[in-house]
């Protein structure tokens, strides 16, 4: 069974299957403009800054963002988190207790997460869970910094950890004793910036997708390494945002 299919869970089996039309995956028909998207992170740092800055950026009144920072890349940590949260909206709306500027449910959920973290066992279990509750997924193999580094440079070396990226954004992305877990928020903000402009989204997304086409080409088991879904989260965005701030030259 292919754990990237969105599949109910009654019909999931637990031996996932692990070659590469496993992982393909596309943005559906259902990001539309002003759809109203949850986006779950799992870091705290990192991803909150620089999907902030897309929010922001781009005009995404719609796009709300959750650091979530628990469940070590669990994507079912995650999924229970988002499902949480918008059964809380949902009762908050209900009750009329939900603020001025608050979404009053989403039609559509992702979560955001690495995958150097967690077994391959735990991995595709998640995301099957995730999936069978129709929850979208973002992951990064090794972590959210090669989908950062692909705004510079298209790169397909093998990096089993993170720590295995980081040299290539300090070469880079000029990027100096850069630090995964050590940042402030402040910091962050100001490292990603930079990178959230439209000529460097579409680099990024373009090499994303060529990164894709790689491991199809030479059948890579998966998680494929390097590899990022990251790039459907921000075709959704540009597709939920009005036509004058869309920023992706290519969104198919």
């Amino acid at each position: 069974m292919n754990p990237w299919k969105t599949v109910p869970m009654a019909r999931y089996r637990r031996k996932a299957e692990t070659s590469v039309q496993s992982f393909r995956r596309r943005v559906s028909s259902l990001s539309a403009p002003g759809s109203a998207i949850l986006i779950v992170t799992e870091g705290i740092n990192t991803e909150p800054a620089y999907l902030s800055w897309i929010k922001e950026r781009f005009a995404a009144p719609t796009v709300e963002l959750v650091p979530h920072g628990a469940g070590r890349g669990d994507p079912r940590a995650l999924a229970d988190e988002a499902l949480r949260l918008r059964n809380e909206r949902k009762r908050a709306m209900r009750n009329r207790t939900a603020g001025i500027h608050r979404l009053g449910d989403f039609d559509e959920i992702w979560i955001v997460f690495d995958t150097d973290v967690i077994t391959s066992q735990k991995l595709n279990d998640g995301i099957a869970y995730a999936h069978s509750k129709g929850i979208r997924i973002a992951s990064s193999e090794p972590c959210f910094e090669f989908w950062l580094l692909l705004h510079e440079r298209y790169t397909t070396a093998v990096m089993p950890k993170c720590a295995d990226v980081i040299p290539y954004l300090e070469k880079f992305l000029g990027w100096k004793n850069y630090s995964r877990d050590g940042k402030k928020e402040a910091d962050a903000r100001a490292l990603m910036e930079p990178l959230v402009g439209k000529e460097r989204l579409n680099v990024a997304v373009s090499n994303a997708l060529s990164v894709r086409k790689y491991h199809e080409c030479g059948g890579t088991k998966f998680p494929a390494n390097p590899s990022t879904d990251v790039d459907l989260l921000i075709k959704a965005i540009n597709a939920a945002v009005s036509p004058a701030n869309k920023f992706l030259e290519d969104p198919k």
